[in-house]
């Protein structure tokens, strides 16, 4: 399901991308919980602004990631967006894809129709196909999300991939 959103993207740029850890979560628009029960542990997706912010919740503590435009403002960040990132517990990967408008089109129609799994949210703008798509989870005690962040005037994908094992 598509949540559309009634704002302008705060992030319009693929290269102005970053990356923090644990910080303040920011205004949320659209979210989901995933509950990892019988384990005590919880994942938070929620679009920001046409970007991301998945926080994990467990009786030892909390582990956030914010990939945005702002990103790089906070304490514990990089930018730009690295090609990967370890750290304790914790992977990212990402890619960034510059298609062609029909190839980028045909991509976007398949993550806007992911399945209900996946936490989807549309914004108004330049282009069609204003997207952040996520979705996460918990198998053999490790997290792993996964993101799309499309941005239709550079015809670019921005996927993620993060892992933690709380």
């Amino acid at each position: 399901m598509i949540h559309h959103i009634d704002c302008m993207p705060t992030d319009v740029s693929a290269e102005a991308l970053g990356v923090s850890w644990n910080g303040e979560s920011p205004e949320v628009l659209v979210d989901k919980l995933i509950d990892a029960s019988p384990h005590p542990s919880t994942c938070h997706l929620a679009v920001i602004g046409g970007s991301h912010v998945v926080t994990v919740e467990t009786p030892d503590g909390r582990f956030r990631e914010e990939i945005s435009c702002h990103a790089q403002e906070a304490e514990d960040s990089r930018w730009p967006l690295p090609d990967s990132i370890t750290r304790e517990n914790y992977l990212l990967q990402t890619n960034v894809a510059v298609l062609s408008e029909e190839d980028f089109a045909r991509a976007a129609e398949e993550i806007s129709n992911g399945d209900d799994d996946w936490l989807i949210a549309s914004f108004p703008g330049a282009g069609e196909h204003h997207l952040t798509a996520l979705t996460a989870e918990f198998l053999e005690d490790v997290w792993e999300w996964f993101s799309h962040h499309l941005y239709p005037e550079e015809l670019t994908i921005v996927s993620t991939r993060s892992i933690y094992k709380p």
